[in-house]
């Protein structure tokens, strides 16, 4: 069986599985489901619809103002459990079995069914409407197609937990929200950071050791410590400084609320310690870029009468930048994640946000969604970062790179090793040619 049939047959069962996949989510019910209104989260005004989802696993639900599975915290009862309602017979399979429902006399509206009173424990129908201090409980028999499928997938114990639909569909406008908190503090920052690092490389490599020393000291206290212990150190120490204290006296509009509903403060405070922080990682890099490059090359620029700022600036520079350039992107996409935790210093940041709602439902599907908000940074760029270190290790003499190499590099490589591969046969044979002659 050649490489074309294998590859057919593949397609073909991959196909196949996702003709009878889809005909499952577009035929399949959803379990049951509880719809009502309750009173709207802290910070926020008014009702908002809500959904109970029924696990298959349960047996019993339970109706009221407290403890219960369906809080109905707009009714007026006297107790907290109002109704429950009954799966019989208990376990029973989806459309296998019936909910029966029994309320408790103890509200000064009593339960209603449909808008009329309940004798024994009636069976509930797709649509009935149970009526609990005033406030409707409406009974869903499952929604039909993908709908449902989400609906099972909202009813799974770890799934709900985690990858709630319901949750992250609230979440996600306000996560996306502080989404360009976190890109502008890194943007800003990692500008700030270049210059800083590129002057610490410079102290790094002067010769006298007055500038030498305090560069050195500097980096390898930051790089020796926490960055979250360097938060800590400027949002809470530096407002207590008196130079702080009086640029606020002198520019009140610092503590006013700047861009994206941030304190100017805080984006002030969020700058310093992103960028010197990464100042100091920048100047290591630049560094070993700068003493990467050949001394021929600063030779060179020199016996061309050109002084040494000028052969830094547009002779060594330009090449370090080139090199240095992957590791650069790598710094960026560490720093950007760093911003995660300005959260516990109180910035509206996207970790921050999700926390918020994480701690308003007691679900921590909002943490995955921020997990999704910086994927859709570090992915691209980790891409990125791969393709510049191909192309650097192929023009620097073709040395392997540390990563996968994309298919055109694949191709570009297999055709060199071929070539070479051919003119060492061909130099080969022209010495045992040789060789022969001179035996002859």
């Amino acid at each position: 069986m050649n490489a074309r049939v294998r590859s057919a047959i593949g397609y073909a069962v991959l196909g196949v599985g996702a003709a009878v996949l889809l005909v499952l989510l577009l035929t399949m019910t959803g379990p049951d489901r509880l719809l009502y209104e309750h009173k709207a989260p802290r910070g926020q005004t008014g009702t908002v619809e809500d959904i109970y989802v029924i696990s298959p696993a349960r047996d019993e639900v339970t109706i009221g103002t407290s403890q219960v599975n369906v809080n109905v915290d707009l009714a007026e009862i006297e107790d907290k459990l109002a109704a429950t309602i009954t799966r019989t017979p208990a376990g029973a399979s989806l459309g296998k079995g019936k909910w029966l429902l029994a309320a408790e006399e103890t509200s000064p509206t009593p339960v209603l069914l449909n808008g009329g009173g309940i004798d024994g424990t009636p069976a509930l129908a797709d649509g009935d409407v149970i009526t609990v201090g005033g406030s409707d409980v409406i009974f869903d028999a499952g929604r039909r197609g993908i709908l449902g499928g989400l609906d099972w997938w909202e009813a799974g114990k770890i799934s709900h937990l985690y990858a709630s639909p319901k949750i992250l569909t609230e979440a996600f406008p306000i996560v996306a929200k502080a989404f360009p908190i976190s890109l502008v503090a890194v943007l800003v920052s990692f500008a700030l950071a270049i210059p800083l690092g590129l002057l610490l490389a410079f102290m790094k490599m002067a010769k006298t050791s007055w500038l030498r020393a305090p560069a050195t000291l500097y980096v390898d206290f930051i790089r020796g410590t926490p960055i979250f212990l360097q938060i800590l150190l400027v949002f809470f120490g530096l407002t207590l400084l008196p130079p702080w204290q009086a640029l606020v006296s002198a520019v009140p509009a610092i503590n006013r609320a700047g861009l994206f509903g941030v304190d100017n403060s805080m984006w002030i405070r969020a700058f310093v310690v992103l960028s010197f922080n990464s100042a100091a990682y920048m100047a290591e890099i630049f560094r070993a870029g700068i003493q990467s490059i050949s001394k021929g090359q600063m030779e060179a620029a020199r016996s061309l009468g050109m002084t040494t700022a000028a052969a830094m600036t547009y002779v060594i520079i330009p090449q370090t930048v080139r090199r240095i350039l992957p590791t650069m992107m790598s710094e960026f996409i560490l720093l950007f994640k760093d911003t995660s935790l300005f959260a516990a210093v109180g910035m509206g940041e996207m970790v921050m946000r999700a926390r918020e709602v994480a701690s308003s439902t007691l679900n921590v599907s909002p943490y995955l969604l921020a997990a999704g908000f910086y994927l859709v940074i570090t992915i691209p760029l980790g891409r990125l970062v791969q393709q510049l270190e191909n192309r650097l290790a192929r023009s620097e003499g073709g040395g392997s790179a540390t990563f996968e190499k994309s298919k055109e590099d694949n191709l570009a490589a297999a055709a060199a090793k071929k070539a070479a591969a051919e003119a060492a046969a061909a130099a080969a044979l022209e010495r045992e040619a040789a060789g022969r002659g001179e035996q002859r």
